[in-house]
């Protein structure tokens, strides 16, 4: 399963987000310290630019083995602090156009609900990069 973590700060190394993922992993228990709940399989920092407005938002993408694991984590660490900095952990869902629930509706919306958007809210001029090793900035 997936985990996305969400507002990085600026500073993280991989290695931050590998000790505050496994932090989450340790067992809550004195008595079964030696037994970790799951295993962390990747760690990825994605950066995520906006072309009009320049400024860089950092996420986390980690891998975990099983389920089970991966919603213990997400309970454990949702709301905790990385170098200071309230970060949020959520389940990752991966999206594909085929996918999309806009497209395959049967009948369309009524007009008062589409009236009731002001504008699209995804972003349309954003360049995501997938960071391998180091510092962030």
């Amino acid at each position: 399963m997936e985990i996305f973590v969400r507002r990085l700060p600026a500073s993280t190394t991989r290695l931050d987000l590998i000790q505050f993922a496994t932090e989450g992993l340790e067992p809550s228990w004195r008595q079964l310290w030696f037994i970790p709940i799951g295993k962390l399989k990747g760690c990825e920092i994605i950066r995520i630019t906006n072309n009009s407005l320049k400024n860089p938002e950092y996420h986390g993408l980690l891998r975990i083995d099983s389920p089970k694991a991966a919603l213990k984590v997400i309970n454990r660490l949702d709301g905790s602090s990385l170098k200071s900095k309230r970060v949020d952990v959520r389940q990752y869902h991966r999206r594909s156009a085929k996918r999309d629930r806009r497209l395959h509706q049967i009948e369309p919306l009524p007009q008062e609900i589409v009236e009731q958007r002001k504008r699209d809210r995804r972003r349309p001029d954003l360049m995501c990069q997938k960071l391998t090793a180091g510092v962030t900035t």
